[in-house]
């Protein structure tokens, strides 16, 4: 980053594709960003409803005023110290809902015992392609994250963001089976046909004694809060870059502007809370998008002789198909998508190259 004058997914894609690519993928990482941005505003507008018994829209517009302003404010030195403080908060508050959990429910057999039948099918979500798709690639899902590219080219060095990765990884998969196992508590203890959007919510509620619960609030908003600062800063540098990049401002402008665009990159990703109120169905658009990109950048990496035309196609016809049929396949489309990139992105010089030689050879 620091030698090539890279800060951003959008950097890479310039310095080793060319502007056309630092073009679209800037307009779909922000597209991405924003979408990430409505799914935590849905979230925490839908704990707030939930657990204070405050209205949607107005839980909506206080969470967005209180990030917005202090992340504008802070930038990413406020956004790496309130992650921090935040991820200590997660850690011990789902430990207690896990340990109290189990205690409600009385032993792993008695769980498995009184789920619904079906419940543990790995099937029954998205069917068989789904789920091998999802094992073969989600871990792939990080390349396309802007805000991952964010945190490595802030690292002090390159051992220190190698190291600061594989410590995330033991830590990552445990708060992800303590989420696994409270979906699980929540299967059994909460009533059929939850909504989605609330059920960890209404579970922390329901569990919980009166003194944790405003600490399981403030666990979830910790989680919330720590991705949306991210996600602020991430896509307010993407703008920022593209807008002033080349122009000469004194440091006083350079933090108004920078400020003023990440107030108005978090109103825009609340403003998708208000239409798509649905966290679903935008998670699931989102993490396909991010998918898209994770074979450009393994060649971008990895191989000098892909071109930046295969670059452009293996992002632009995979972004096309998946805005198209997302409402018909839905959780299938990324098999489609993900697999389509991969061609492209391999067979693309190979054949246009060779149409160009033969061209050649005839006009000759």
């Amino acid at each position: 980053g620091d030698q090539y004058g890279a800060h951003t997914i959008v950097d890479f894609f310039e310095k080793r594709f060319g502007r056309k690519n630092k073009i679209l993928t800037g307009w779909l990482q922000l597209f991405l960003l924003v979408i990430w941005i409505g799914i935590q505003a849905i979230a925490i507008a839908s704990l707030a409803s939930v657990l204070i018994g405050v209205d949607y829209v107005i839980a909506l517009f206080f969470s967005a005023a209180i990030t917005i302003l202090y992340t504008a404010m802070g930038g990413l030195k406020v956004d790496i110290i309130t992650d921090f403080i935040q991820f200590w908060i997660i850690v011990l508050v789902f430990i207690a809902m896990a340990i109290v959990g189990y205690q409600s429910i009385g032993s792993f057999g008695d769980l498995f015992a009184q789920l619904p039948k079906g419940h543990l099918d790995p099937l029954a979500f998205g069917g068989l392609s789904w789920f091998i798709g999802v094992i073969l690639v989600s871990g792939f899902l990080y390349l396309g994250n802007t805000t991952h590219w964010q945190r490595i080219f802030s690292a002090e060095s390159q051992s220190t963001a190698k190291k600061s990765f594989y410590l995330a990884i033991p830590i990552a998969a445990f708060l992800g089976f303590l989420v696994l196992f409270l979906g699980l508590v929540a299967a059994v203890k909460l009533p059929v046909g939850i909504q989605k959007e609330t059920a960890i919510f209404t579970l922390m509620k329901g569990i919980l004694p009166p003194w944790l619960v405003g600490f399981g609030f403030a666990s979830i908003l910790a989680v919330i809060m720590s991705s949306l600062d991210s996600l602020f800063v991430g896509g307010s540098t993407i703008i920022y870059k593209a807008l002033f990049s080349q122009k000469n401002l004194d440091s006083r402008k350079e933090m108004i502007y920078a400020r003023l665009l990440t107030a108005a990159f978090g109103v825009v990703g609340f403003g998708l809370a208000f239409i798509i109120p649905n966290i679903v169905t935008l998670s699931l658009l989102v993490t396909y998008l991010a998918l898209i990109f994770v074979p450009p950048i393994f060649a971008g990496i990895y191989s000098k002789k892909i071109s930046a035309n295969a670059c452009f196609y293996s992002i632009l016809i995979p972004s096309i198909v998946l805005f198209v049929l997302f409402p018909i396949l839905k959780e299938q489309v990324f098999v489609v998508t993900t697999l389509l990139g991969v061609l492209i992105i391999t067979l693309y010089d190979k054949i246009f190259k060779r149409r160009g030689l033969e061209v050649i050879q005839n006009q000759s």
